[in-house]
């Protein structure tokens, strides 16, 4: 059986580390909510996962920009919106899937007590932190031995990146209200320190020369060497 290593790629984007190759190496990609490939995060467009309301927006009801404007124009900014709108029109046909990513918290849970986890989901988790169960759960269903790997995540509740075309404010209040953000990355540092995702490139910092902060994790063999061959 082919060993798959599956890649849920997050939106927070590099600008000085070049990553297409890297992304690029890894058998199945997935995207989450309104990312786009070719920005530093790929050339791929592999499978496209939205939340509840992007999928019922953008896809189910394929509202018109003005309307996409009135829902979303007050925390994603206004070129990035329109700009993302445009070619997602064209585009749609390129991604190998855009599913809705429906959110299971007592499933996710049952994984994560599954590997004797002391962490629990405890909010809606976002689309990014579900799509990773989504491949474990797959992996596991299908008895198959995908390695599941993640990258442009955040590894500390305190980091405040913004993911592509939010707004300053949207981005400091991600992860919060309905969702727990210092929850998830508790969950997703447990979980590639315990090798059930691994987490190494989440570690890079953005600067051209790669250089790892590891704080309380330690980089994988396997991301090590794909860093080192660049």
């Amino acid at each position: 059986m082919t060993n798959k290593k599956v890649l849920i790629v997050g939106n927070k984007p590099y600008e000085n580390f070049k990553f297409d190759d890297i992304i690029d190496s890894f058998d199945i990609i997935y995207r989450c909510n309104l990312a786009w490939p070719d920005n530093n995060n790929g050339t791929k467009f592999g499978r496209l996962a939205m939340c509840d309301h992007i999928y019922l927006n953008f896809v189910s009801k394929s509202l018109s920009k003005k309307e996409i404007f009135d829902l979303y124009g007050s925390g994603y900014d206004n070129a990035y919106l329109s700009d993302w709108y445009d070619w997602f029109q064209s585009n749609k046909p390129n991604f190998e899937e855009i599913f809705h990513m429906a959110y299971n918290t007592s499933q996710w849970n049952s994984i994560l007590s599954s590997y004797g986890c002391p962490h629990q989901v405890t909010r809606i988790p976002r689309t990014g932190f579900s799509t990773i169960f989504k491949a474990l759960s797959e992996s596991t269903e299908s008895h198959s031995s995908s390695e599941v790997f993640v990258c442009c995540f955040s590894l500390s509740g305190d980091e405040f990146r913004k993911s592509f075309g939010l707004k300053d404010e949207t981005a400091k209040a991600e992860g919060q209200g309905c969702h727990d953000k210092n929850n998830e990355v508790n969950i997703l540092t447990w979980l590639h320190n315990n090798q059930k995702v691994d987490a190494s490139l989440c570690m890079l910092t953005d600067t051209e020369e790669p250089t790892l902060q590891t704080d309380n994790m330690q980089p994988s063999p396997f991301i090590l060497d794909l860093i080192n061959k660049k």
